[in-house]
């Protein structure tokens, strides 16, 4: 910011002109990262599928969650989840207030 004391017109008009500045920079950018996020997003979909077919052609790759659906099990966050409310009731199940 520019130094204010002693305050003139001058003063003043620069530091309004510097704070106008800087609102149209940042207003610039948010603009330029606003209008690149879905071309972004559609090359990065684009490679993973990409890497995907490659693994699947190469190597017999199926996804990890393809997996899961195919066998009937819990993905590993749901099972992460079932045995963490098990210890949490288990936990609370021990907890006696006696007199």
């Amino acid at each position: 910011m520019v130094v204010c004391f002693p305050s003139t017109p001058k003063k003043l008009a620069m530091t309004i002109a510097c704070f106008l500045s800087s609102a149209a920079i940042i207003a610039v950018g948010a603009h330029l990262s606003y209008v690149n996020v879905e071309p972004q997003r559609a090359r990065t979909l684009a490679r993973d599928d990409f890497v995907r077919e490659t693994l699947k052609k190469k190597h017999g790759y199926i996804p990890p969650m393809q997996v899961w659906s195919m066998s009937g099990n819990d993905p590993p966050q749901q099972a992460q989840i079932t045995a963490r409310n098990d210890l949490f009731k288990e936990t609370m199940s021990n907890f006696s207030f006696k007199n």
